[in-house]
């Protein structure tokens, strides 16, 4: 593990119903709120260590796995994102976090999306992050998106991860910046996926689709995406920003898929300007 990545601590466990969600949890002695990060496709609740102990230092924050990923318990069966929606839900009840700001990316955008459909009271404010509506209307990946999507099984978790970030991030952005490959490398390498759980996770974001929902919400809403995204596309972000009412839009030029890796300050520091305005 490099220098770059702190030891990884303790899960915290929270009981659902009939399963468990791993966790972690940053806060400071007097929280101004209540903060949870949902992350994407693949990847665990590491993936939001650029931003816990950031957002912590005023917020009582959170990142979670998902089911079927990192500590949380395993699926039996397949699920839809609404079901990982009801668990974000439950989950903000079960650590009295509620209402809370939301902050989701790609997959967890997707998400925070359908929480926010079903569950509004939970909800403070919503931030999407490199995702998409869904439905008919979604603008698919390019190329080099939908190769990302075909993790190769046979490399190492952090060689796959490397392989992965590198298709979907801009162009030459691992290279450049190696304590970040190091850091998504080592993420990865955490009790990594089957590929049984990320086919199961996978096959759960086909069944997103909020699009006749989004008129009618009525949190405060940032929309923030790369305008190189070749995964989930930036067309996808616009119609998000344009259809939600009120909502605001932030574009970063020559930026991928991970805008909260590749324009990390940027992204912490407008974030957190968003969330104290609401």
């Amino acid at each position: 593990m490099s220098a770059a990545h702190p030891k990884i601590p303790e899960p915290r466990l929270c009981n659902i119903g009939p399963r468990t969600l791993a966790y972690d949890e940053v806060r400071p002695e007097q929280p101004q709120g209540n903060v949870l990060f949902l992350t994407g496709l693949g990847s665990n609740r590491l993936g939001w260590r650029g931003q816990l102990p950031v957002f912590g230092e005023k917020y009582r924050s959170f990142a979670i796995d998902h089911r079927d990923t990192g500590d949380s318990d395993p699926a039996e069966a397949d699920y839809a994102t609404t079901d990982q929606a009801d668990d974000a839900a439950a989950f903000l009840r079960s650590v009295d976090a509620a209402p809370a700001h939301v902050v989701g990316i790609s997959m967890g955008g997707f998400i925070a999306l359908n929480l926010t459909v079903r569950w509004p009271e939970l909800v403070r404010s919503l931030t999407l992050v490199s995702t998409s509506a869904g439905g008919e209307g979604h603008v698919r990946p390019d190329p080099a998106g939908l190769e990302s999507l075909r993790p190769d099984f046979t490399l190492s978790p952090g060689e796959r991860a490397r392989r992965t970030y590198g298709l979907m991030m801009a162009p030459g952005f691992l290279d450049a910046h190696p304590r970040a490959a190091d850091a998504i490398a080592a993420n990865a390498g955490y009790r990594p996926q089957t590929p049984e759980q990320y086919a199961r996770q996978f096959r759960s974001t086909r069944t997103h689709d909020v699009t006749a929902e989004l008129a009618g919400l009525t949190v405060p809403t940032l929309v923030v995406h790369g305008d190189a995204d070749p995964l989930v596309r930036y067309e996808n972000g616009q119609h998000l920003a344009a259809s939600i009412p009120g909502a605001e839009f932030i574009t970063y030029p020559g930026t991928g898929h991970i805008p909260t890796v590749e324009r990390l300050e940027d992204f912490n520091r407008q974030v957190l300007a968003f969330m104290a305005r609401h």
